[in-house]
């Protein structure tokens, strides 16, 4: 059974509008650490990371902490948006209500799904990842999970949050999150 923990950026520099350079605040420098921290523990086998600076910077001192390096994947990019949004909230709820609308050159959540998904089913079977990712795309995998509840869960979603999926033959067949006061993965399926 492969195991990926999926960790969404600690919280970032929205004044920064590139989405490929925006870096992290120092309270999101100071969540990074915590992560380190709490998962220590855990025997993962390799680190990946969307290419964006925001997860790489998340995830590297946790890959550092393991002696394990960062490989930076296309497939891990947080969901293309048409350009900086002033009415970033509409948007974000009308791709939630049809998981299928975008605007070019944007792109659906459905296709974020699809790309995570592909990722995921090239992982072997024994695997045991942590991932730097961004809050749609861990949602978008929460829904496929369990239809309903994408929505709501990235509603909820915190920065530096981990949220577990454990696969097996090709399927989701747990999913949990990370709940920082008792230090254990909270059973969501």
């Amino acid at each position: 059974m492969a195991t990926i923990d999926l960790v969404r950026h600690a919280e970032p520099d929205i004044t920064i509008h590139d989405d490929f350079l925006r870096p992290l605040t120092s309270a999101g420098q100071r969540q990074t650490q915590q992560l380190v921290d709490s998962l220590h523990q855990y025997p993962y086998t390799a680190f990946f990371s969307s290419p964006l600076k925001r997860a790489v910077d998340t995830i590297t001192p946790i890959a550092d902490d393991h002696g394990l390096p960062v490989q930076k994947n296309e497939l891990l990019v947080e969901r293309k948006m048409p350009a900086w949004l002033p009415n970033f909230s509409d948007y974000v709820n009308q791709q939630w209500q049809d998981l299928t609308f975008f605007e070019k050159p944007g792109e659906s959540i459905h296709q974020v799904q699809e790309r995570y998904l592909s990722f995921l089913y090239g992982l072997p079977s024994s695997a045991f990842v942590a991932v730097g990712s961004h809050g749609t795309a861990i949602s978008s995998l929460v829904e496929a999970a369990i239809p309903g509840i994408g929505y709501h869960f990235f509603s909820k979603l915190g920065y530096a949050a981990v949220t577990r999926i454990e696969m097996h033959a090709g399927n989701m067949v747990h999913l949990a999150v990370w709940e920082p006061k008792s230090k254990t993965f909270k059973v969501l399926k």
